[in-house]
């Protein structure tokens, strides 16, 4: 009996891991994502904790899979995925949003934490060699803050999103930040 029951929390143990984790990446899926934000909000709103989300996607990942084909587009996803976690801290809750859109939590971290983590991810992906994608790579990154006003955390992405979509539009391979006073 012994035995089995430490088999059968071995088995448990590997069903969570495998029902929080993208599958291609290894980081955090989108459930994993929903939980840790969720419980991030409610503590910064309990206690008036600071942190902040960085929403990242590939400028023009389109390109890699027309151009090289789905099997090294997802080689660039592996290999981002990679980066971005060599460069969070252990602290720091780093997932895929979702296709080429990865979202970092950053527990207890002011605005200026983040932007600093988030041009040292840029500067990163920029000066890394992929292993079976010929040609450079950028991401451009969104942050949001969170703040007392927000009333919930899907409004805390959103605003990340928003200033995601901001450096897409101002050129690409750069950081913003949603500074919409809210």
């Amino acid at each position: 009996v012994e035995t089995r029951t430490k088999e059968l929390i071995q088995k448990n143990e590997e069903l969570e891991k495998l029902s929080i984790t993208d599958k291609l990446t290894s980081l955090y899926n989108r459930v994993k994502l929903d939980n840790v934000l969720n419980e991030e909000f409610n503590r910064s709103k309990r206690y008036n904790f600071v942190f902040c989300v960085i929403m990242l996607d590939i400028d023009f990942f389109k390109k890699v899979n027309d151009t090289f084909g789905h099997q090294i587009g997802d080689d660039v996803l592996k290999e981002l995925a990679s980066i971005i976690k060599n460069c969070t801290r252990a602290t720091d809750i780093v997932g895929r949003w979702g296709g080429e859109e990865f979202l970092v939590i950053c527990p207890n971290t002011n605005l200026e934490g983040a932007k600093a983590l988030a041009i040292n991810m840029n500067k990163a992906v920029k000066s890394h060699t992929f292993s079976t994608y010929p040609e450079k790579l950028t991401i451009s990154l969104g942050i949001s803050c969170y703040k007392n006003a927000l009333l919930k955390p899907e409004e805390l992405v959103a605003n990340a999103d928003i200033a995601l979509y901001r450096a897409k539009e101002n050129g690409r391979d750069r950081v913003e930040i949603y500074d919409k006073e809210i």
